[in-house]
């Protein structure tokens, strides 16, 4: 088996519908399991600015997200043949995303992780004021990454999948494999913990 196709995540396009990715997604994984490379190919075409997208938004930087991206395609590569049906394949594939975007979001400093991004983290913090100063800014951000690491993964992956994805709660239940009911039990604490965290340091930054 040739090695896993690198992955052209430079400058994706993350305005792609859910549901166009998805269409026939199972049947491409079924063709490459039969030996059909180039279902492979397509299979990242299609998903590639997705998962670029959740990796960019969770970590920041687009270098960081890049090289996530990368490792999660091999391992979806080497790890196919774990998805029983291909149907719950889109499902899976964000789950191996997830796992290597927290292992780059654990092993990167604070003061090298994100930049940019976390639009509805800003939202919970306030609008910044007009005229603040590219210092302040900087600030800003750097408190709002530093409130999104001070989540645990678990709370995390469902805060970033419904606030800056967009899956709904039954979405994020599939494609974590968990109750609905914990899908809201953590999204709730995660808010709440982001709302306190954003609190306590709204008056340093504005």
């Amino acid at each position: 088996m040739k090695s896993a196709p690198s992955a052209n995540v430079n400058s994706p396009d993350a305005t792609s519908e859910a549901g166009a990715e998805s269409d026939g997604l199972p049947e491409l994984v079924r063709r490459f399991r039969a030996g059909d490379e180039a279902a492979f190919d397509e299979i990242v075409r299609r998903l590639t600015p997705r998962l670029h997208s959740l990796a960019l938004r969770t970590l920041g930087s687009a270098e960081a997200a890049e090289e996530a991206v990368q490792d999660a395609w091999v391992r979806i590569y080497d790890r196919i043949g774990d998805v029983k049906d291909p149907e719950t394949f889109l499902g899976w594939a964000i789950r191996v995303t997830l796992s290597r975007v927290h292992d780059e979001f654990r092993s990167r400093s604070r003061e090298r992780a994100a930049r940019e991004g976390l639009a509805s983290l800003r939202a919970a913090a306030g609008s910044p004021r007009a005229g603040m100063s590219a210092g302040e800014r900087e600030d800003l951000a750097r408190v709002l990454r530093e409130a999104l690491a001070a989540i645990d993964d678990t709370h995390r992956e469902v805060f970033v999948l419904r606030e800056i994805e967009g899956l709904s709660h039954a979405e994020i239940a599939r494609t974590l494999g968990i109750p609905e009911g914990t899908v809201w039990s953590r999204l709730s604490y995660a808010r709440r913990m982001l709302r306190d965290y954003l609190g306590r340091r709204r008056d340093d930054v504005t």
